[in-house]
Parts: C-alpha cells; structure tokens; sequence
C-alpha cells in the first residue's frame, strides 16, 4: 500500500519509516492521500472514504495510533470516523526486564513500537540489575544486560515514536541477583535490602544511578522502593539497634532524591513502603500517616500499585489516601503475565477496568499498565497483547465494552480477542469463579507436579481437569490452524496449543499409572510405561515451542532456566519409567511415591484450587541451599 502523508512534521518521519515496515506500507507523492494536521484540543481524530484520508492528532504518539487505524481501513475497504481523547498526558506500558526474560535491544524496541500503534506515549523498562554499569562488571553478568549503547539506541527509536523511555531500577529491596557478588557485602542490611545510612550505599547508588539514566533524552527515573519488608532488621539492626522502618524510610529516601537532585533527575518511587512503615497493609484505606511524614516526605513522585482489587471503590479510597501524602500521584494496574504460564486475562481486565475508572475520576495525570514476568518469566509477553489493548483503549475511552474491546484488538492489531481469551483457559477452570479473583494456576502446577506424587492432586479431585483440557487443546488447535501472518502470533498459539496437549497427556498418565497400581494390573502398567515416552517427546516439542517465543523478545541468558526445568521433566520421565519396570518385574512389591497420601495443600475454594511457584509444585525437597 502506498500512502501520501500531506503535511507531515519532519521530526515524525523516522518514526512513520518504522511504523511503514511493522504495518506494510510505503510512502510515496502517487500514494492515497492523507492529510496530516496538529491540534491544539487533545483530540485525534482520523477520518477515511476508501480513497483518501485524514488525521487531525495532538501528540505524536497518538499521530501513531491513528496511522495505524487508517492504514487498517485502507487495507480492509473500510470507511472511518474516530474521534478520541486520552485521558492522562502521559501512558505507557511497564516492561520486565529483571525476572529471567530480558528484552534484547531489538525485544524492547519491539514493544515500543506496539505502545505507539495504540497511541501511548511513556514507557518503563524495569531494570534491577541487567544495565551495565562500568565501574561494576559482576552489575547484571550473564544476566542478559544492556549496553548503554544499546539503551541509548532504544531511547531514540522510542523517542522517534512520540515515546519517553524511563528507567525503573531498584535503590533499596529486590536486589537479592546482585547480592550474591562479594562486591555487595558492605552494603547489605538483609537478603535483598540495601544497608541504609552506611556511605558505601549512597557512593554505590549515585553510580548505578548515572548509569541507568545516562542513556536516556527524560530526566525522569524510577527510583523502586517497594517490598522493603526486612528494611532495618538485619546489619542495620546490630549496628543502630530497632528503629521505626518510617524514619529509616525517609532518611534513606532524603539521600537518594539528594542524589537525584545533584544530577538535575525527578525522581519516582513505589509507594507501599510508606503504608508499611506506618503500620498498615499496604491496601487498607484506614491507613493513618503522620504528620511527620506528611510534612517530611521527600520530593519524590508515588507510583500506586495495584492489580488485584476488581471494586472501583477501593482504588477510589487508595488514590485519595496517597494524595494525602501531598507528592504527585499515578496508578500502576497489570497484564497478569506473571499467573503462572499462560495470561490471566480474566484477572487483568476485571482489575484494569476498575483501576483506570477511579484514575480518570481522580483525574491522575499518569498510569501505566505492568508486564511483570515472576518465577522466570514463563508467559510471553506476546501472549499479553490483548490486556495492553483494553489498557490503551481505557486510555482514549471512558469506557470499554468487550465488543469495543474486540474491534479494537482487530483494528489496530488485526487480531481476534476471542483467540487469545482462549488463553485464559489454562487457568480459568469452569468449575470456579469466572474472571479467576485469586489467580490460581492449574496449567502450571500439572505441568510441573511430579507424575508419582502431585503435590496438587487432592486440590483438584472436585474438578474434570482432564475434560476441561481436552476442550482446551481442541480450541487452540483450531485457532492454530488459521492465517498469522505475525509470526509472534504463530509462536504463541503453537506453544500454547502444545501445552494444551501435554497437560491432557500428563494427567492421562497419571491416571493411568494410579489405576494399574491400583488395581495390581502389570499389562496396563507395562502399557503406561511405553506411553510415557509420547509424554517425553510431546515435552520436547512444548520446549522447542516455548523457546521460539522466549527468544522472540528476550536475551538468551535466563532460558538455562527453563532449560533446566523442561530438563527435569524430561530426565523425570526416565526414572518413574524405570521405577514402574522394576515393579512390573516384581524387583520390588511396593512403590512408595504412588503409596504416599495425597494431602490437601491450602484451602481450597469457589475461587481456587490454589496456586505455586516452581519451587513450591515441583517437589517439598530442598532444590538448594544448606
């Protein structure tokens, strides 16, 4: 397709050669003809006959966005007239860069470059430690670190799209990767936390400071702060004796926006720490903070965290309990790619549509949408696709129907919402709750549970999980089946569908391999064992499909991980065949892991039938440490 863009800023044209390679399209003075014209009402506006067009826009971002519904138009034979605000001044997606999966350079343009098809104009990496920091060579190793040359090259190409890349790194807690290099010794209070008013600290953190922000156009950067639960009571303890975590807070906080402030930088923070140090949970809006701390608060902006709550009321209440603290606030709701393996789509909507209700109320200037990837960032981004379009379309909607959702995704994604609600599946059990209120994760804990002693196997006998995935695999190999010409897209539903497939193989085995015990019958067993090397070679092909995505976006360092945890699958395989044979030969009369009881493991519920990390499915055991 050949467009005319009449009128184009020049300082809009590298970001329109971008758009013109993802979307398919060329420029040319014998193209369709599109007048382009600013606005000065915060409005875009898009206009389309079939034979030329027009785009009438108020920031360069949402310019992007209505390039990339026009160009949809052209291409379908659609007329079209929109005409949208955005909400807040600045909108963006949070990117996880620290839990495994590290975007490379061209993984990070990449989202980039799907923010500015939807029209948002911010974006934050989240980097603890995977940025280079010279005078610290163990800061990020083997850890899939950018260069500041590559940070910098993301920043133009952000910049290019209407974008503001921002740093988000971690000056207090989450920093237990780092901390198992020698170099971090004299900084450390406990695991993971920072030793607060030691000067080494604040030498270290005015370094990695100027790191992180040296590449980027903002002065803006995201100091973290969050989940400093153990502030104060390690080193700090023996050293100081117990001091109230509020006034260890502000000390510590004082000293980093004085470094800020020394290198001309505004800088943000998570604000549950000041919830905690006051004494409350961190969403209980009877929180009561001092007026010390009102009045000593240092200038710093509060980003509020919130993706769990689904009532708009509760959002209502935080956002003006933050506001009491007098710094500016914004709202950080979430894509849910962190449930387990798949998306819980169900969760991400349900408390995004309530969170950015109560942000426009409170007429926030800023929000941004979270892509965290806990537990080794299993869950593709590329999966998420849809939970960062119900995020924009919040953004530039008062409100979003599903049905507005759908046609959304298709035209500024050509994509089809029911496809990758499919995906929610994995998790969402028909037997519990719709929209999955406590994220439990079945699809994770079956994959990884052992095949002799499930952890999970008496929280689910009041469920057809095996029914549930068979109608699972059946849908997604339909949807498999239809015309991608995204290639990411292709990964993604070939990964899922084949890990629909392994869990209906996987607890197909399981109960194949009780009954024979069970019932002492050694031909069914003997059956059982050869079938398990159709489970070995189905994991493989998961592996292989599961790998395709992971390296769509992300560094090559962290996959050893799931390398690691497919290989223990696999190797597993080996020894319960070889278990089974030696009690199939009569070697031995009993096999204790099948005689182990079956215990139920939390409460189980209308809503859940609980939910793990890795290390908490794959075995009770010690996987390391003394």
């Amino acid at each position: 397709m050949l467009l005319h863009l009449i009128d184009l800023p020049a300082e809009f044209t590298t970001g329109v050669e971008i758009m013109a390679k993802r979307l398919d399209f060329s420029t040319a003075v014998t193209g369709i003809p599109v007048t382009v014209t600013a606005n000065t009402e915060n409005h875009l506006v898009v206009a389309c006959d079939g034979t030329s067009g027009a785009i009438s826009y108020a920031s360069q971002a949402s310019f992007f966005r209505g390039l990339t519904a026009l160009h949809h138009a052209l291409q379908a034979g659609e007329t079209l007239h929109t005409d949208e605000s955005a909400a807040f001044n600045e909108a963006g997606l949070m990117v996880d860069m620290s839990r495994n999966a590290s975007l490379t350079q061209s993984g990070v343009e990449d989202m980039l470059a799907l923010s500015a098809q939807l029209g948002l104009n911010s974006a934050l990496l989240y980097m603890e430690d995977v940025y280079a920091v010279p005078e610290y060579p163990y800061w990020g190793y083997q850890r899939g670190r950018l260069s500041q040359e590559e940070l910098q090259a993301v920043d133009d190409f952000g910049a290019a799209l209407g974008i503001e890349v921002i740093p988000c790194i971690q000056t207090l807690a989450h920093l237990a990767n780092p901390m198992r290099w020698p170099f971090m010794n004299q900084i450390r209070d406990t695991n993971g936390i920072l030793l607060v008013d030691e000067p080494k600290t604040y030498e270290f953190l005015k370094t990695i400071i100027q790191a992180a922000t040296a590449p980027f156009r903002t002065n803006k950067v995201h100091i973290g702060m969050d989940e400093a639960h153990e502030l104060g009571r390690g080193v700090y303890l023996d050293r100081h004796g117990l001091v109230d975590r509020t006034e260890i807070m502000l000390r510590h906080v004082r000293r980093l926006t004085a470094i800020t402030q020394e290198l001309n930088l505004h800088p943000i923070m998570w604000s549950d720490m000041w919830f905690e140090a006051a004494g409350y949970g961190y969403y209980d809006p009877q929180v009561q903070f001092s007026q010390t701390l009102k009045e000593q608060i240092p200038d710093v902006d509060l980003m509020y965290w919130d993706y769990y709550h689904e009532d708009q009321m509760i959002y209502d209440q935080l956002i003006a309990k933050h506001k009491e603290l007098g710094r500016p606030v914004s709202l950080a709701t979430g894509c849910w790619t962190w449930n387990g393996i798949a998306p819980n789509y169900g969760k991400a909507l349900n408390t995004m549509n309530a969170g950015m209700a109560a942000a426009k109320q409170a007429q926030l200037d800023t929000v941004y949408a979270t892509m965290w990837g806990d537990d080794g960032g299993e869950t593709p981004f590329t999966s998420a696709v849809l939970a960062i379009q119900n995020f924009a379309e919040q953004v530039y909607h008062d409100t979003v129907s599903a049905n507005e959702l759908s046609a959304a995704f298709t035209r500024y994604q050509d994509k089809d919402a029911a496809d990758y609600l499919a995906l929610n599946d994995f998790d969402q059990l028909p037997e519990l709750t719709p929209g999955n209120p406590e994220a439990t994760n079945p699809s994770k804990f079956v994959l990884y549970e052992d095949l002799l002693s499930p952890l999970f196997a008496a929280n689910t006998e009041s469920v057809d999980l095996l029914g549930h995935y068979r109608q699972l695999a059946k849908t997604l190999a339909g949807i498999e089946q239809k015309p991608m010409t995204d290639p990411y897209q292709q990964h993604v539903f070939a990964f899922y569908t084949q890990l629909a497939q392994v869990l209906v193989l996987k607890l197909t085995m399981m109960a194949d391999i009780r009954r024979a015990y069970d019932d002492g019958n050694q031909q069914r067993m003997t059956e059982a064992i050869a079938a398990l090397t159709g489970l070995r070679s189905a994991l493989q092909s998961l592996r292989d499909a599961h790998r395709a995505c992971w390296f769509d976006l992300a560094s090559p360092f962290g996959w050893e991980v799931m390398d690691i945890r497919y290989g223990g699958l696999l190797s597993r395989i080996d020894t319960v065949q070889w278990r089974l044979q030696h009690w199939v030969e009569g070697a031995i009369e009993k096999i204790a892991e099948l005689d182990e009881p079956q215990l139920l493991l939390g409460e189980v519920n209308k809503n859940s039938v609980m939910r793990g990390l890795y290390a908490d499915i794959v075995t009770v055991s010690k996987i390391s440490g003394v």
